[in-house]
């Protein structure tokens, strides 16, 4: 019976009895279980790909664990970062809370300007309404 070589990966697997763990290998070999895989290859195929998905998973575990020893130790200088940044918010945001404060004091001592300037504003509002429904009634 010969196979199409197109179709088949060839290799060989070789088993030293004096090294323990070809040894354990070869005594697997021997007894896997034929009610899950059809042949020694789809056992061996199986093994091989399960077994490079696992040294990845390890290799990604080693990775986030270094990536979080470097985080734990830049903490202190996070931290500082964050407090520097969250300060300088709250000195802006007082900065602004005081002009607003000496802005609204001014305009409450000349209450009479603020009622000009609301009219003043509100004349300007009416005027840019007419304008518009002007050059909508063109538009229809």
């Amino acid at each position: 019976m010969l196979m199409d070589t197109e179709k088949v990966y060839t290799t060989s697997l070789r088993l030293y009895k004096n090294r323990p763990v070809h040894h354990q290998a070869y005594r697997y070999l021997k007894e896997y279980n034929k009610d899950i895989f059809k042949t020694k290859d789809d056992f061996i195929a199986e093994a091989i790909v399960y077994f490079a998905k696992y040294l990845q998973q390890e290799e990604d575990v080693q990775q986030m664990k270094l990536l979080n020893t470097l985080l734990e130790n830049q903490k202190e200088q996070f931290c500082k970062i964050v407090k520097e940044a969250v300060s300088k918010a709250q000195e802006e945001a007082f900065e602004k809370r005081g002009v607003l404060e000496k802005t609204v004091q001014g305009e409450l001592s000349d209450g009479g300007t603020i009622a000009e300037n609301r009219e003043k504003e509100e004349a300007c509002m009416e005027k840019d309404l007419r304008f518009a429904e002007f050059y909508g009634a063109f538009e229809e």
